[in-house]
């Protein structure tokens, strides 16, 4: 077990803890004791969910096993610390896939249960936890678990989107979805604003695998740029086996001074907007699904001080009061957007979980004072417009903002104590947010 100092990625919240990565089951059996513990996946979250100060992080790299596959049922069961690249070349070569999947192959399929992360196409597909059929979770007090939704279901949906606070999961059966090609034709369909974009979309919703879209918010205010409609094919090279990839290393990578600016985000926004000109392009299903693989030297290019994310799911009804309204902000704050993209969203909203009808908006720009006083009032529209923030994404939302947004957050405290009176497992994101 060793000290150390953790960051979110992005370096939007920090803290010294510890960190222990054991390597066999018999480990959590002979764990006692009141913690404070968390357990910890690929560590790519943008905020603090995966350390805490004082706390002893349970890393979970070396349970990466595929315990079972159950090609007739459409399930695999396989440990948390399993990551998605591990997964997509098991699956593929079997004509199965998992359908919700976020844009980097690195992440672990235990995050991805805490965190109810959503994929490419949130308003077809769901959130992750809608495809877990069953987990085991671990806690000292209360030993290893069998949760689903017919068994211990309070506790299941609280585990859900739970942010790893109701102890260590060990391993869960997902629901898989069967594999329609091994590429993906995309379409980038060019527009002049976000309003238009939302129109868009709209058009193509159920009628996509792939739907979102990308804008310029650094050099236009407007926020012009591309909806991407993407298409399984069954063009399309052989799935990997193994697939490589570039691993975040904050620590490593980083530039000491950051090179993001109003400037370069500009120049940088225009050369991808020309890279990515109206037109279909066939990319690998790999290629499609991980975009984020691809482009690890634009996050370093942050340097030490990082960035902040905000993600909203807007109602459609007050979609067009509230793009102006972002955009005037910005303006009088003098941020500069580096990425802003869309999706559309649709499901219930339980407990903490990030979701509800509507189009969903997520905007990153550098670290600064002037961003995060940029981000407090965002919190404030996003309140008075009945918007809900991702409380994964964005790394200083504060709990006034969250219990606000989320009608069930004291439910889900609340829930929590009285499953873990002694509050065993808690992070840096859990006190922010005030659980």
């Amino acid at each position: 077990m060793a000290d150390r100092t953790f960051h979110s990625f992005g370096f939007g919240e920090s803290a010294q803890g510890s960190l222990e990565e054991p390597d066999r089951l018999r480990f959590f059996d002979a764990v006692h004791g009141n913690g404070p513990l968390l357990p910890r996946g690929a560590g790519v979250s943008l905020a603090g969910a995966s350390f805490g100060p004082g706390v002893r992080a349970l890393g979970m790299r070396h349970f990466n096993r595929v315990l079972a596959f159950d090609d007739a049922a459409g399930t695999v069961t396989v440990e948390s610390g399993a990551t998605l690249a591990t997964l997509f070349g098991f699956l593929a070569r079997k004509g199965w896939m998992i359908a919700v999947q976020p844009g980097y192959p690195g992440v672990t399929v235990g995050g991805c249960i805490a965190g109810n992360v959503h994929g490419k196409s949130q308003y077809e597909e769901g959130c992750f936890g809608d495809w877990v059929e069953e987990l085991e979770l671990w806690h000292p007090r209360h030993g290893r678990l069998m949760l689903s939704p017919t068994r211990e279901s309070d506790l299941f949906a609280l585990t859900i989107g739970g942010f790893g606070l109701t102890g260590v999961i060990l391993s869960a059966r997902l629901r898989l979805a069967k594999l329609k090609g091994r590429g993906v034709a995309l379409t980038a369909l060019p527009v002049g604003d976000i309003g238009e974009a939302a129109t868009v979309m709209k058009e193509h919703r159920g009628r996509a695998d792939f739907l979102y879209t990308w804008h310029d918010m650094a050099w236009s205010p407007r926020g012009r740029g591309f909806v991407f409609v993407g298409k399984l094919t069954a063009e399309g090279p052989e799935v990997p086996v193994r697939a490589s990839f570039h691993r975040f290393d904050q620590e490593r990578f980083t530039l000491p001074v950051g090179l993001m600016n109003r400037w370069s985000l500009s120049a940088m926004n225009c050369l991808y907007s020309s890279s990515r000109r109206s037109g279909v392009r066939q990319l690998s299903l790999w290629n499609a699904m991980f975009p984020f693989a691809a482009i690890p030297a634009y996050f370093y290019l942050y340097g030490r001080r990082g960035f902040l994310e905000h993600q909203v799911v807007i109602p459609e009804a007050a979609f067009a009061t509230y793009i102006p309204r972002l955009r005037a902000l910005a303006g009088r704050h003098r941020v500069p957007f580096g990425l802003a993209a869309m999706k559309l969203f649709r499901g219930p909203q339980r407990l903490l979980t990030f979701s509800g009808d509507g189009i969903s908006l997520a905007i990153e720009a550098p670290q600064s004072s002037a961003t995060r006083a940029l981000f407090a009032d965002i919190d404030l529209l996003d309140v008075a417009l009945g918007c809900r923030a991702n409380i994964l994404k964005d790394a200083r939302l504060p709990a006034a903002a969250v219990a606000r947004q989320y009608p069930e957050h004291d439910v889900f405290r609340d829930r929590l104590t009285a499953f873990d009176p002694a509050r065993i497992f808690r992070s840096s994101l859990s006190l922010r947010i005030g659980l």
